[in-house]
């Protein structure tokens, strides 16, 4: 009876030394490779947390932005952004404003009012009228469908503040 299950496992033997040579050789081979092509992780810079923006607010192209539901006056408005380290929406670029257009609705307040008959963004940077222009006679801006337009700073709006992410993280 011995006989027969030690024949049996000798018989399997060129069997086992194959299957054991062929993956000494992948480890091997898999060590080579790791060796000769390190990871570059450390070149890197490290992933941002996950939650680069406040609870509730949307994020795009390094900043975060709020939506509000409740509608107030221009000043309240930017004073609620305020309150969260943030300001009325700064738009600067047509990728920006292309993304806004599509994600506001019922044309909220941004941060772009006028002083001395020109538009000034609350971040103190006069308008780039290349950017668009302000239609309207008013003195506070919003987005509207079709761009950007400005009515009187005491009539009410939701508003959309934005909040810059630091890119020192």
């Amino acid at each position: 009876f011995l006989t027969f299950i030690f024949s049996g496992l000798f018989s399997n033997i060129w069997l086992w030394r194959a299957v054991a040579g062929v993956l000494t050789a992948a480890v091997i081979l898999i060590s080579c490779i790791q060796f000769a092509n390190p990871s570059p992780a450390k070149d890197l810079p490290e992933c941002p947390p996950l939650e680069l923006c406040p609870s509730g607010w949307l994020y795009f192209q390094r900043k975060c932005y709020y939506l509000s539901e409740r509608e107030d006056a221009w000043n309240s408005s930017q004073s609620h952004c305020s309150s969260h380290n943030a300001s009325l929406l700064v738009i600067e670029n047509h990728q920006e404003l292309s993304f806004m257009m599509k994600i506001t609705k019922q044309d909220p307040w941004i941060g772009l009012s006028k002083r001395n008959e020109e538009f000034f963004w609350v971040n103190g940077k006069a308008l780039d009228n290349e950017l668009f222009e302000v239609k309207g006679s008013g003195s506070c801006a919003y987005l509207e469908p079709k761009g950007v337009s400005a009515s009187g700073c005491y009539l009410t709006r939701k508003w959309v503040c934005s909040l810059g992410i630091n890119s020192a993280q």
